[in-house]
């Protein structure tokens, strides 16, 4: 039988194989045109953070000043001289936090996350990214009408977990994987990364410097005319032949019937349990993702309760945390890479995540905080790591499927961490709690399960798993439910479906099919 050459394999040596690329990263992301999509990230991202220094005091105004007659504004008063109200507010904020998260999180993006991520790989990725954008306007919606009308801060929550629906990163990870090569991947996403860093820079310093009000009309201003950019300016990278192998995969695991969509979640979500490699990455995803997402819903809440932030302090910590970033991401990145492959930066990435953790529950002054936080930003070397080895072992129409299963799963944990994060906070930090008064404990909690991160990661084996083979082997009709693993002991024992792979991609897989083994192979 005649099997056409597939296309998204490693090719053989003089293509290009499986050594380096023949092009640079910032070559390769511009001749894409990947580089349209990074500009405009940063203008979203800096628009949404511009919020950051001011939302955190208006939420502990707002619920200190619950049940008053009179508005507390608790940024007026030191550490030892702030009210009780003050005090007993910061770990409300946290508990609302957490249950905001939780719905975001672990309901809404859990369920949605894959799917989008799954229809983003039969419809297209712009549909999505836009849907992403227009979503992430409500809490600075809510925000801006809070301080124009008066509205209820407890919108600010409910808006916050509709947010959740669409993520702008996960799409945004698949346009890149869309275009760049495997080789090219890991930097690639860590210069989408850089985004964040230097969002970081400009919107907090901004959001420092204006007053609320005004900051919310630039938040609103700025996602819309992102939105308006996205329409016009970025390009669909799904081609028609991923779309249509996309389609095919469904109408076969459908067995011809029409695709029941809302089955489709489990089905999305299982392309993380495809191989033990992939299993272990979901696992430091969602280890880091409790932690990191924890830890965020309570980190302002801390220092201004700890060493008393306020608005100046928080715009300094996101420009101290924007810098950081952009040098770990933008610079620093390329070159751990070189030195210590992909597991080697996940490692390096959570072991950094744990020092800040410990470094921060006994955090002396404002000084010392923004050290920590500089330190820290090592840690976000993390996701970029495991998204470029998930990506590297998927084929082309399931590029979108494992990004949003990856953050479906990151979202779960996310969603269930700030759960135990903010009750060990208000325990430790509350008044009225029989606990000695230590608001660091939740820090330790989560060094002690980035130490299990860790142990995890450590186990990886790149090596060991047939990374050649799922772009490989899911090209040519074999059930993505069968794992990597499992098809390469049905390929050693000479199994009958191994008819309908190619020469070339059986020799990729174990290198040792002879001439007189391939002619076997197709005439069982």
């Amino acid at each position: 039988m005649v099997v056409p050459r597939p296309t998204n394999i490693p090719q053989p040596e003089e293509d290009g194989p499986l050594a380096a690329p023949k092009v640079g990263v910032w070559r390769e992301v511009w001749e894409s045109q990947c580089w349209r999509v990074f500009p405009i990230m940063l203008m979203y991202i800096g628009s949404l953070i511009i919020l950051s220094p001011v939302t955190p005091t208006l939420l502990t105004n707002f619920f200190a000043s619950r049940g008053q007659k009179f508005q507390i504004h608790c940024e007026d008063f030191s550490v030892q001289e702030s009210p009780e109200q003050c005090r007993d507010a910061h770990a409300s904020v946290v508990i609302w936090q957490s249950w905001s998260s939780f719905v975001a999180n672990s309901l809404i993006c859990f369920l949605l996350a894959p799917l989008v991520g799954h229809w983003s790989d039969t419809i297209g990725r712009k549909p999505f990214l836009i849907l992403a954008y227009l979503t992430a306007c409500g809490p600075a919606l809510v925000v801006l009408l809070h301080l124009t009308t008066g509205l209820s801060l407890y919108f600010y929550y409910f808006a916050n977990a509709l947010n959740g629906a669409f993520s702008s990163m996960a799409i945004c990870l698949a346009f890149i994987a869309d275009r760049i090569s495997p080789d090219n991947r890991a930097a690639a996403f860590g210069m989408l990364m850089c985004s964040f860093s230097v969002a970081a820079l400009i919107g907090p310093s901004l959001g420092g410097i204006l007053k609320p009000l005004h900051s919310a009309y630039v938040c609103v201003g700025g996602i819309a005319f992102c939105t308006v950019c996205v329409i016009l300016f970025i390009p669909e990278t799904l081609t028609e032949a991923a779309k249509e192998a996309g389609r095919r995969k469904e109408m076969a695991v459908s067995e011809g019937k029409k695709p029941n969509y809302m089955l489709t979640h489990w089905r999305a979500l299982k392309i993380l349990g495809r191989s033990q490699l992939f299993i272990r990455l979901t696992l430091c995803v969602m280890i880091s993702g409790v932690v990191a997402e924890g830890i965020f819903d309570l980190l302002i809440q801390y220092l201004q309760l700890k060493v008393g932030f306020n608005i100046q302090d928080q715009a300094t910590f996101f420009v101290v945390w924007g810098w950081s970033g952009l040098f770990v991401q933008g610079l620093l990145l390329r070159f751990i890479l070189k030195a210590l492959g992909e597991v080697g930066v996940l490692i390096a990435g959570l072991t950094a995540s744990m020092g800040q953790m410990v470094l921060l529950a006994f955090v002396p002054d404002k000084r010392s905080a923004f050290g920590i936080c500089a330190i820290g930003a090592l840690g976000g070397v993390s996701f970029p790591a495991i998204s470029s080895i998930k990506a590297n072992n998927v084929a082309e129409h399931e590029q979108g499927q494992i990004q949003g299963a990856l953050y479906g799963a990151r979202a779960l944990a996310q969603g269930l961490g700030p759960f135990a994060f903010a009750a060990m906070f208000a325990a430790f930090s509350r008044s009225d709690s029989p606990l000695p008064y230590f608001p660091g404990a939740p820090f330790l909690l989560g060094a002690a399960m980035m130490c299990v991160g860790i142990a995890v990661a450590a186990t990886i084996d790149l090596k060991a798993g047939p990374s050649v083979s799922v772009d490989a082997l899911y090209s040519y009709g074999i059930p993505s439910s069968i794992s990597p693993d499992l098809l390469l002991i049905r390929f050693r024992s000479g199994q009958r479906f191994r008819r309908y792979i190619p020469q070339r991609v059986l020799t990729l897989l174990d290198g040792s099919v002879t001439g007189c083994q391939a002619a076997s192979l197709q005439n069982p």
